[in-house]
């Protein structure tokens, strides 16, 4: 079973509410969510107590808790960027809950729960949002993605769709006001 094949079988199980195969898709991928891991910490004040390792464990500790996830209305043609983005959102909740101070963090409810109530609204909003941004250009839609989950810079994010890092700007300039004006509907 080729790489591409078994990560859609794995993200089709983990949809499901298989969270071995969450756990799966963490081996699989996990030089990847390191990565992602030290991009999200390059954006926290200097000395933040964590290190990428920590966040990417913190990481598994959630998506072994998720129960299902929206099943997908069509087969997604890219199944590993899907769970990428997931993990990102995940990491930088992770890193927002961290960052409260302990008498709120008391207050508050698990982060995942933060993210998805049991219905999974919060994340289907997001998605419903990112889903009219990429139908308006679908390049937007990529750029909020390795921006915000990934927390590429500009420079990576230009290098790898091809573009100007100004392009990059612009379309992410765009996204924010877009976005600032569809959440307030």
């Amino acid at each position: 079973m080729s790489a591409q094949n078994s990560i859609a079988s794995l993200m089709d199980a983990f949809r499901n509410g298989d969270s071995d195969a969450g756990a799966r898709l963490m081996d699989l991928l996990y030089p990847e969510l390191k990565r992602i891991a030290a991009n999200q910490l390059r954006g926290e004040r200097p000395g933040h107590s964590w290190q990428p390792t920590l966040l990417v464990n913190e990481l598994y500790l959630e998506i072994i808790k998720i129960k299902t996830l929206r099943p997908a209305q069509t087969a997604s043609p890219d199944d590993k960027a899907a769970f990428l983005a997931l993990a990102g959102l995940i990491m930088k909740r992770l890193l927002i809950h961290h960052a409260r101070p302990i008498s709120q963090k008391a207050q508050k409810v698990p982060v995942w729960e933060d993210l998805l109530s049991e219905s999974n609204e919060s994340l289907i909003e997001v998605e419903d949002v990112l889903a009219r941004l990429g139908a308006i250009k679908p390049i937007i839609r990529i750029v909020v993605e390795l921006k915000v989950f990934e927390g590429k810079t500009a420079e990576e994010i230009a290098e790898q769709l091809g573009c100007a890092p100004v392009t990059v700007h612009r379309y992410w300039q765009f996204a924010r006001q877009w976005m600032k004006t569809e959440w307030t509907k």
